[in-house]
């Protein structure tokens, strides 16, 4: 990219007043200067209803916007309450705009507990990014209608946010820290201020997969985003976190079901500032499968990908080094919340490897976590949330009674081998 006048001005300055610095000082100086990617910002855009359209004035995040009743399909034989939700949130990307999100809101049937029944933040995994991908529209799949169920049986409420620009206006930044973390603790507000008295506030977060960072991102930003919250504590599954920010091909570009995760990163603003745009990234192959993504949700681009043989790989125009490099790396933050966490892990998850949510699980623990690690035999990734909740219940439970669960970061033991995934598990596929 040629620089102006005044831009080559401003860099000689630059290195004259960083004489002496390394090289690489220098390099890194002149990937900051660098112009941010180009994106379509209402990537994904379109095919839901006039709810999730919003044209009034935003005064604050975590307010309630509308609502409305949920129909057939959205898992609620167990709610005494089931409403589509509109509510007010920080677009995560600027840091200041307020936009409008979406999600639900469950009541569970039965005796409500004096002070309201506590609430239970439900962060979804990957859906897709197109708008008619968001649970609340196309509504949940069955292994997690299971799952707020689950919670609903045990005398939670639970709202679950579809994350911002999935559903609404505006491209879904997918697996990006703070647009996932500011929606997850403004739907808790939201369902908070709109019913006093019958949520408490005493929040337990959730998350699978593309949910574990969120629920995690929440956690993380909970305390300088949203002091008002009462956050006892947080579950994630299918950890998405990992442990270094280095590219890593391996997960990122060489599996066989890479291609549809890194399209999605690509056309939802997943590029470090700087980098080409996707048009300029995308082979003929990857752009068939982005056009997929613009109005298809995940499962519907696997045939895109198998009819087209699209691979992380020749989806894109540079080497596998250069664009795993690009991507905004997923590694856990530092510094640490001063919040109970739960990670729960199926051993034979070749989604997300075992030694890899391991790896995260070890450096969490090196850097202050109060965690509690649960790994278990024979769990493929779409089993983790349901089957992990033998245990994160309870978990959640000790928490509304006062007991903070003991980490267990001292005992931790490596997993071996991938395992083959168990017969008999509800959802393991």
């Amino acid at each position: 990219m040629a620089l102006n006048q005044a831009t080559r001005a401003s860099r000689h300055r630059h290195i004259s007043l960083l004489r002496g610095l390394t090289a690489g000082c220098l390099l890194l100086a002149a990937q900051v200067d660098a112009a941010p990617q180009a994106f379509d910002p209402n990537f994904g855009d379109g095919g839901t209803s006039d709810f999730y359209r919003w044209s009034g004035d935003i005064k604050r995040p975590g307010t309630m916007l509308r609502e409305e009743q949920l129909g057939d399909g959205f898992f609620a034989d167990n709610a005494s309450l089931a409403h589509r939700i509109l509510f007010s949130s920080t677009d995560g990307v600027s840091g200041s705009r307020l936009v409008a999100s979406s999600g639900m809101l469950y009541f569970p049937k039965g005796t409500m507990p004096k002070g309201g029944w506590p609430l239970v933040v439900w962060a979804h995994g990957t859906t897709g990014i197109a708008d008619v991908c968001a649970p609340s529209w196309r509504k949940p799949t069955p292994r997690d209608g299971a799952f707020v169920d689950a919670w609903l049986r045990q005398g939670f409420a639970v709202v679950a946010p579809d994350y911002q620009g999935l559903g609404t206006t505006g491209v879904h930044p997918y697996l990006q820290k703070k647009p996932e973390g500011f929606s997850t603790l403004d739907a808790a507000r939201a369902a908070l201020g709109a019913y006093p008295g019958k949520v408490s506030n005493r929040v337990i977060i959730t998350g699978q997969s593309q949910g574990s960072g969120a629920a995690l991102s929440a956690t993380y930003y909970a305390h300088g985003y949203a002091p008002d919250l009462n956050l006892l504590g947080t579950i994630a599954t299918g950890l998405v976190w990992r442990a270094t920010a280095a590219p890593n091909t391996a997960i990122d570009l060489n599996g066989s079901d890479s291609a549809r995760y890194l399209i999605m990163r690509m056309m939802s603003g997943g590029l470090k500032p700087g980098s080409p745009s996707p048009a300029q990234l995308l082979t003929a192959k990857g752009a068939k499968l982005a056009e997929a993504a613009r109005t298809g949700c995940s499962r519907d681009l696997i045939p895109v990908m198998q009819a087209n043989a699209v691979t992380g790989e020749n989806a894109v125009t540079v080497s596998r080094k250069k664009m795993a490099a690009m991507l905004l790396p997923l590694v856990v933050p530092p510094g640490h919340p001063r919040i109970p966490i739960f990670v729960g892990t199926g051993l034979a998850d070749s989604v997300i490897r075992p030694d890899l949510q391991f790896a995260a699980v070890r450096l969490m623990c090196r850097q202050g976590y109060r965690l509690t690690w649960r790994a278990y035999d024979g769990v493929g990734h779409s089993a983790t949330s349901v089957y992990a909740q033998r245990d994160s219940i309870p978990f959640a439970k000790a928490l509304l009674a006062g007991r903070a669960p003991a980490s267990n970061c001292a005992t931790l033991k490596a997993p071996g081998a991938l395992q083959p995934m168990a017969k008999g598990i509800a959802f393991n596929e």
